[in-house]
């Protein structure tokens, strides 16, 4: 098996060299089945562990610009650790893996956070999980093709002998390609989201305060509030559906849930901007800070969207910035939500207005006379 490790070591020296060493040496010894190590060099060109008995030997490379053999790198870019045992297989985990014209293995090809392209013959099976497999003219695969949040490209005169199975994330089966597609969709959800925070705040403005307000003062009870409401609104539909009276009322309580939780959302969004923008909940000039907030929110999806279609240790930073993304617009909604009900559908606290011209942010609410002792 021949499993590479396709994160590039940057600034790693001879004098660094022996840090990592004592990190990398478990996993390796492990993959290579050895029980005892009989020698661990270090040289210029990389990482040497040989193991005791006849077996499978291990080298941690440090560069890019020769392979094991001293050759130009067969497999792509960027240092990775190489377990030998007569090639059968090739893994690469945060990288791509290139398999070349006339080159053939044996075995599976496997690729995690990373991307395969076949140009040569596999026997086994060709497998990318969070990246696409491209088999490319006159290249031969004996076994499956499977692609977990990627596509398979199968040029005009590859040969795939197995099923071929795609699990993507985005319509890509369009044409589209999945980054123009992602950044698309993340564009218009946030120019929505702009123009509906300019309509609730030119049409309820006092009411947009108060949400807002609630959720800034209150914001660990209008969380829970938001949670408890998915359930909630369930139940109630479903007691609704029981009585006669109610069914009318039923197949119309799921649009006003909607449309109180995304204004929830952008009544949270609203008090997220504000923060950003040094604004007070209230201030004149409303949109600005929903501007802010979205724009804040929509960042972590681009960055993420970019991060992920990057070769090598990119991809898993990008999932976790949308995930962080989805995690901040989760929050909001919940909290929002929350914040409406509290707030009886914007109609309390009482003491919050939308300000005039001219009205300093901290007019907002009123100031708190300092403790007397």
């Amino acid at each position: 098996m021949l499993a590479c490790w396709g994160s590039r070591v940057w600034g790693v020296g001879p004098g660094r060299l022996g840090l990592i060493v004592s990190m990398l040496g478990l996993m390796v010894a492990t993959s290579v089945g050895a029980a005892r190590v009989e020698r661990v060099s270090v040289g210029p060109k990389g990482v040497v562990i040989e193991p005791a008995a006849d077996g499978d030997s291990a080298r941690i490379h440090v560069d890019d610009a020769q392979d094991a053999k001293g050759g130009a790198g067969r497999y792509g870019h960027g240092g990775w650790i190489e377990v030998d045992d007569h090639g059968d297989a090739l893994v690469r985990v945060f990288g791509d893996i290139h398999v070349p014209p006339g080159k053939r293995v044996s075995d599976d090809v496997v690729a995690v956070f990373g991307s395969v392209e076949v140009e040569g013959e596999v026997e086994g099976d060709v497998v990318a999980v969070m990246g696409s497999v491209h088999v490319r003219d006159g290249a031969v695969v004996q076994g499956e093709v499977v692609s977990v949040g990627g596509v398979v490209d199968q040029e005009e005169g590859a040969a795939i002998h197995g099923q071929t199975v795609s699990v993507g994330f985005f319509p890509v089966s369009w044409g589209i390609p999945a980054l123009p597609l992602t950044l698309g969709a993340v564009a218009a959800g946030w120019i929505a989201a702009v123009f509906a925070g300019w309509i609730f705040a030119l049409a309820f403005p006092d009411r947009l305060a108060r949400v807002a307000a609630t959720a800034s003062r209150r914001t660990g009870a209008s969380f829970l509030l938001g949670v408890a409401s998915v359930p909630g609104i369930v139940a109630l539909i479903m007691l609704m559906f029981v009585t006669v009276v109610g069914i009318p009322l039923a197949f119309l309580l799921p649009f006003a849930y909607i449309l109180l939780v995304y204004a929830g959302h952008l009544a949270a969004t609203y008090v997220l901007g504000c923060k950003l923008t040094g604004r007070g909940v209230g201030s004149p000039g409303m949109v600005w800070p929903i501007v802010a907030g979205s724009l804040l929110v929509a960042t972590f999806f681009i960055l993420g969207a970019f991060l992920f279609v990057a070769p090598g240790p990119t991809r898993p930073l990008g999932l976790f910035s949308a995930l962080l993304g989805c995690l901040l617009a989760v929050g909001l909604t919940a909290i929002g939500t929350g914040a409406f009900l509290l707030s009886k559908l914007g109609s309390e606290p009482k003491d919050v207005l939308r300000g005039a011209p001219g009205m300093t942010p901290a007019a907002s609410f009123p100031a708190q006379a300092p403790p007397t002792i």
